[in-house]
């Protein structure tokens, strides 16, 4: 069998015929579906096991609930495929994407590890393409050490926010069965970010990546109650804390660069979080004592040495931070989005 396809899933109701619908009538059709019922509490379970009744490439695992880590991991043992992809329970995919990759993984001579392709942004009235930042073609192991580790996990942008070289989706990588099963995320605690650490570790691990833009997952946007809400919530939680640790344990031994991004990550979750806050309106005030519970119960400042940070654009932000005074270090990043707002 070629692929297996997981969707992990949670009271997603509404979209989760959609979903599942799109997978089944791929083009391509050696493939099997997982459908991993993390323990929802609508008609998710119904949903699911009329699908395996109905065709007999669907099988379903019925779970407690444990989150999105456990979720994946719950179905990536029992897989049959050579290859492992993902659609979650409430986006949907073009009907040629296993084709897609059967095809670009078929043409390559040598033992293809991941590809890697894009995806739209499904909004209510639009859709937005979401390129990767990184040329299209093929990567073997000498172009991959030169041209996406060095900035695979953090990249500072002149004057401008973070970005990542490779967006740690694993919905849009279609990636070798034994590779994932060798980094699986097995830290079941981790709740935000849940995808980057097993999609940056397996990519460390690669020889040969296929990158390129074709928009084949459609991601659904519609689902958010109000991005403004998501935006004022406090992410600074023990799960960063787990997510952080657990990244600079698993990756440590993959040479400097990567060692400089696992330092480099927590000062990008710690500055997006209290943007986010900000963008969103939040008062300064409310931020401020966000910070300040956030840094407490994560715990994220013991992983970021400042004897680390010396060519890091964010030194004074954290510098402030592990001082305490996070009034002014709010003020930082309030004026930084005021400038980023102009610009724009």
């Amino acid at each position: 069998m070629f692929f297996t396809v997981i969707v992990p899933i949670y009271n997603v109701e509404k979209y989760l015929e959609k979903c599942i619908d799109s997978i089944l009538n791929q083009t391509f059709t050696d493939f099997e579906v997982l459908l991993v019922d993390d323990g929802s509490t609508d008609r998710c379970p119904q949903i699911c096991d009329a699908f395996r009744r109905k065709d007999r490439r669907v099988r379903v695992i019925h779970k407690a609930n444990g989150g999105l880590v456990s979720a994946r991991n719950a179905g990536i043992f029992p897989a049959r495929g050579d290859y492992i992809t993902y659609v979650d329970g409430d986006d949907w995919i073009k009907p040629g994407l296993l084709q897609f990759v059967h095809d670009k993984i078929a043409e390559c001579p040598r033992r293809v590890d991941m590809v890697i392709f894009s995806a739209e942004k499904v909004f209510e009235d639009h859709t937005e393409l979401m390129d990767n930042q990184i040329a299209e073609g093929w990567y073997d192991r000498e172009r991959l050490e030169k041209e996406v580790f060095p900035h695979l996990i953090v990249k500072w942008k002149e004057g401008g926010p973070a970005v990542h070289m490779i967006e740690g989706f694993t919905w849009n990588k279609p990636c070798r069965r034994e590779l994932q099963q060798a980094y699986y995320v097995d830290d079941e605690r981790i709740r935000m970010f849940t995808d980057e650490p097993m999609t940056y570790e397996c990519l460390l691990n690669c020889q040969n990546v296929y990158i390129c833009n074709e928009p084949l997952y459609m991601y659904n946007q519609t689902n958010v109650n109000s991005i403004l809400a998501l935006g004022k919530k406090n992410y600074l939680t023990k799960s960063f804390g787990y997510l952080v640790a657990y990244m600079q344990k698993r990756m440590k031994g993959y040479g400097p660069d990567i060692e400089r991004q696992l330092i480099d990550y927590p000062v990008h979750l710690i500055t997006r979080t209290v943007k986010q806050m900000l963008k969103a309106g939040l008062p300064l005030r409310q931020t401020v004592n966000n910070v300040r519970k956030g840094l407490k119960e994560s715990r994220m400042l013991r992983y970021i040495p400042l004897t680390r940070m010396r060519k890091n654009p964010k030194l004074l932000f954290i510098l402030l931070l592990k001082l305490h005074l996070y009034a002014p270090a709010v003020l930082l990043c309030a004026i930084k989005v005021l400038e980023e707002k102009i610009k724009d």
